[in-house]
């Protein structure tokens, strides 16, 4: 008996060069960004033949290939690539990052997108050297993006926020930052008006790399929008 609901919807044409399997770039829906490549190059190349679309030159196998294909449709600019199988950890995995538009089937379980939108750590320096720790390592990394921080403010010594966007005429995050007690911080993130909420979940990633990276800071904590509690290694 299949226990596998097949979706509803006509199932995306692959594209000619993908190696068969489960996971593939659909056919015509790629803009040669190279983020997915950049995820998984062992896994995903761009096409010689035709306008450098990319494609799945090999499927994964390995925990950790499944986690970079994962990730590759993660990043995909414009939702190019799918998973068309029916591995119950692999659908909770996309179901949970926010990707399950990106499945051919449906899992057997009901998973909720994981959304992180609060972390409390403690920073062994000055909230002024917090904000720009922040300020400057979120806007660092993909070129191709408009990153900015705007509406930036600061309250003596227990408050800061501002305001993150990556994209012209798109909303984007704010990030309200609270001074605790003894070293202890709180940062909450949040949509601006007509945001999407899945945004979070990729800001508290890159907030999460932030924190980890700088040796001032300890003890991370994060609390998802169902108040669950997680640690630092938990956020994937």
């Amino acid at each position: 008996m299949n226990f596998f609901n097949k979706s509803k919807h006509k199932t995306p044409d692959r594209y000619s060069e993908n190696s068969q399997g489960d996971f593939y770039v659909e056919d015509g829906v790629c803009t040669s960004c190279g983020a997915p490549q950049a995820e998984a190059p062992d896994l995903i190349d761009h096409s010689k033949l035709e306008y450098g679309h990319c494609y799945f030159k090999k499927q994964p196998k390995t925990d950790g290939e499944i986690e970079r294909a994962i990730n590759a449709i993660a990043v995909s600019c414009i939702s190019g690539l799918r998973y068309g199988g029916t591995d119950e950890k692999i659908l909770k995995r996309l179901y949970e990052i926010g990707e399950g538009g990106q499945c051919d089937n449906k899992p057997i379980g009901n998973y909720k997108t994981l959304i992180w939108d609060t972390v409390i750590f403690e920073f062994n320096s000055s909230i002024q050297e917090l904000s720009k720790l922040l300020t400057t390592q979120i806007v660092l990394g993909e070129t191709h993006l408009n990153k900015q921080i705007i509406n930036f403010k600061i309250e003596d010594n227990n408050y800061f926020e501002f305001i993150y966007r990556w994209t012209n005429g798109a909303t984007g995050n704010i990030f309200r930052c609270h001074f605790i007690s003894n070293n202890q911080y709180r940062i909450e993130i949040a949509i601006e008006e007509n945001g999407h909420e899945i945004s979070i979940r990729g800001n508290s990633m890159t907030v999460n790399s932030i924190l980890r990276s700088d040796n001032r800071i300890s003890k991370i904590v994060w609390v998802d929008k169902d108040k669950n509690i997680y640690n630092e290694t938990e956020l994937r």
